[in-house]
């Protein structure tokens, strides 16, 4: 694996955790902020502009976009599974805020579309 290799972080979502998230990347080594997803694309291009994300796009959008390596989940737990599910589909490595999902069968089925990708997966635990 190549530690040097600078990953393309996508944030799902544009409220408060995806906020501390932000806040911290200058922080992050090998990594940069390329793009931020939000229901509400006012708010996301808000949060891009406060933060200097080049791409506001929709989730769908997101999920797509060759340029984007992984994905920091930061919406209500109620869409974690799916939106993870998704960007996991997608080949998107992800990182979601907890709880990653709302049942063990949810999540062994998450581990197994990582797998199956060859992606990482990891569920974020923000303490305040």
């Amino acid at each position: 694996m190549d530690t040097n290799k600078t990953i393309r972080w996508g944030i799902l979502g544009a409220g408060k955790i995806a906020r501390a998230f932000a806040i911290d990347f200058p922080y992050i080594h090998h990594a940069q902020l390329v793009a931020i997803a939000s229901r509400d694309h006012n708010k996301a291009a808000a949060f891009a502009s406060e933060f200097s994300i080049p791409q506001v796009f929709s989730y769908d959008e997101l999920y797509a976009h060759p340029e984007v390596d992984a994905i920091y989940i930061a919406t209500p737990h109620s869409l974690h599974f799916p939106q993870t599910k998704r960007a996991l589909e997608s080949g998107k490595a992800v990182l979601c805020e907890k709880p990653i999902t709302a049942s063990e069968s949810e999540c062994r089925e998450l581990v197994d579309i990582a797998k199956a990708n060859k992606v990482f997966l990891m569920e974020a635990m923000w303490t305040y």
